[in-house]
């Protein structure tokens, strides 16, 4: 792999470790990050989210099946586990482990990340959690 799936690497264990400086530090000054719902995000709005994230799951970890990468675009397909111990968009603790199927996509500019696109379903965290009922 190249420069870009280390970036991907690097900032993925950044997040594993709720390290927000090390996050912050990958991103581009003209970066943009589309997360799941088709909202647009700065640099400081993408650091709330790890932050919000690695609180609510500070153990939190990626099992990166795959990485493809084409020059500086890599997309990283993984599975994210973690145990839900503090609050999540109101949602208090529960005490509960999730697995989620997680697909993230980053584009490379001058060594840093530059555009990010995440695909997930929270729907199927939030019923993980009890939060929403399973599927009939």
């Amino acid at each position: 792999m190249g420069m870009a799936a280390d970036i991907q690497r690097a900032y993925f264990e950044a997040i594993r470790a709720g390290d927000v400086d090390a996050v912050r530090a990958l991103f581009h000054t003209g970066y943009e990050f589309v997360d799941e719902e088709g909202v647009t995000h700065g640099v400081d709005g993408s650091v709330e989210k790890v932050r919000v994230y690695s609180s609510a799951f500070p153990d939190m970890a990626f099992d990166i099946h795959r990485q493809l990468e084409l020059g500086d675009v890599c997309v990283m397909e993984a599975t994210v586990t973690a145990t839900h111990t503090g609050t999540l968009f109101g949602v208090p603790a529960t005490g509960r482990r999730i697995s989620m199927e997680y697909c993230n996509v980053i584009e490379v500019r001058d060594g840093l990340i530059y555009r990010e696109h995440d695909y997930n379903d929270n729907l199927a965290v939030m019923r993980q959690l009890g939060v929403v009922p399973a599927q009939a």
